[in-house]
């Protein structure tokens, strides 16, 4: 082999060696580059997925039970005595008078008497004045011909004093004897509440109403 050959040769290899190596170089280049894009894009994917997370979280337990609390219950006002109370939104109320508003409530439609004297309806609030505050209260709390007094009970609701008290009917009046009554006396210095349930039929779901006399006991508010 002559020394030109040799020399084109060496030549040939040199240049295919630079070849391959820059190729090489160009394409771990163009690898790494991908990688990083994918990794900022895949970054502000991450991103914004929080970013729409935080704009629109999924709702839990104390977000949805104040919903369903707040669409279960319905507000009544006595501007006259100035007081509000809620009751269930499948129980109704009515009244003929401004000063009746908010005085008769049944998990069932009905109309107000035009003279009322006894109970027609499952639960009724009366106002009262601090004159006949005492006398109320003591009424209830003292056992007598017509109701056997079960409990008494001094609780405060909301600041307010409050005397709970349950009886049930000895037979002798209009009441089936065994019939439960549950009064809540509300004590406020302009106009002291009397929240009473009166079980009208055996059928009463007892119960139940007890304890929607006491969530209306708990909602009172004066304004």
């Amino acid at each position: 082999m002559t020394l030109a050959k040799l020399k084109t040769r060496l030549k040939i290899s040199a240049l295919a060696v630079f070849i391959a190596f820059y190729g090489l170089s160009f394409y771990s280049f163009g690898r790494n580059a991908t990688q990083s894009d994918l990794l900022k894009v895949k970054g502000a994917s991450t991103q914004q997925e929080e970013e729409q997370n935080i704009d629109k979280p999924l709702p839990y337990a104390d977000v949805q039970s104040a919903r369903i609390i707040a669409s279960s219950i319905k507000l009544c006002s006595n501007t006259k005595n100035g007081f509000e109370i809620s009751y269930p939104t499948n129980w109704f109320t009515t009244y003929n008078k401004e000063e009746e508003k908010c005085s008769y409530f049944a998990p069932y439609s009905f109309v107000v008497p035009e003279y009322v004297e006894k109970e027609f309806v499952p639960i009724e609030i009366k106002a009262l004045t601090l004159e006949e505050w005492e006398p109320t209260v003591k009424f209830f709390e003292n056992p007598n011909e017509f109701q056997n007094v079960i409990s008494t009970q001094n609780v405060e609701i909301e600041g307010k004093l409050v005397h709970k008290i349950e009886s049930a009917s000895t037979g002798n009046g209009s009441s089936q004897k065994g019939f439960v009554q549950v009064v809540y006396l509300i004590f406020d210095s302009r106009t002291p509440l009397e929240l009473k349930y009166t079980q009208l039929d055996s059928k009463d779901d007892v119960e139940n109403i007890k304890g929607v006399l006491e969530e209306m006991a708990k909602s009172v508010k004066y304004f």
